[in-house]
């Protein structure tokens, strides 16, 4: 009996035109925007560890892969010496993995592995210091506060000792 109900509930969710028509009239999502600044930043490491070219770069983003598989392309295209138009074709005609793209172009697949913590290590020092500047500016800034209140109070010793004079 209740695999009957179940069977008739399904059939009628499905044969319902307005679930229907919901499903169609929804707009497709659109995919979130990163911070430009962030981007350019990463981008920037990318050009210098792997140089990249402007042209490169975009051709990447034209691909569709992930920004955070950018590294990989780079270090598969250092070490085998392929241009990564190369290294994209396999990745997105051929629908290649990248572990199957290191072995065919003789590259160790732990490069990949390398290159993307070379990256998150690069991004841990790059936090570190922006922590570690602003650590110091709160300190200085706690430093001048205190400085304002000594002189406040002497100041205010010196107001009630010409006070007293007089």
């Amino acid at each position: 009996m209740n695999k009957r109900v179940l069977i008739l509930l399904v059939a009628c969710t499905l044969a319902n035109p307005l679930a229907a028509y919901a499903q169609e009239a929804t707009p497709p999502t659109e995919p979130v925007a990163t911070n430009p600044e962030s981007t350019s930043g990463d981008h920037a490491a990318l050009k210098e560890k792997y140089g990249f070219t402007d042209e490169q770069i975009q051709a990447m983003k034209d691909s569709k892969i992930a920004e955070s598989q950018f590294s990989m392309v780079g270090a598969l295209a250092k070490e085998s010496g392929k241009p990564v138009e190369e290294i994209l074709k396999m990745r997105t005609e051929q629908k290649m993995g990248w572990g199957k793209i290191a072995k065919e172009l003789g590259v160790e697949p732990k490069v990949l592995g390398q290159s993307v913590s070379s990256m998150h290590r690069q991004d841990d020092q790059e936090a570190k210091k922006e922590r570690k500047e602003a650590r110091e500016a709160r300190k200085e800034e706690r430093k001048q506060k205190r400085d304002e209140k000594k002189q406040a109070r002497r100041d205010e010793r010196a107001q009630k000792k010409e006070k007293k004079v007089n």
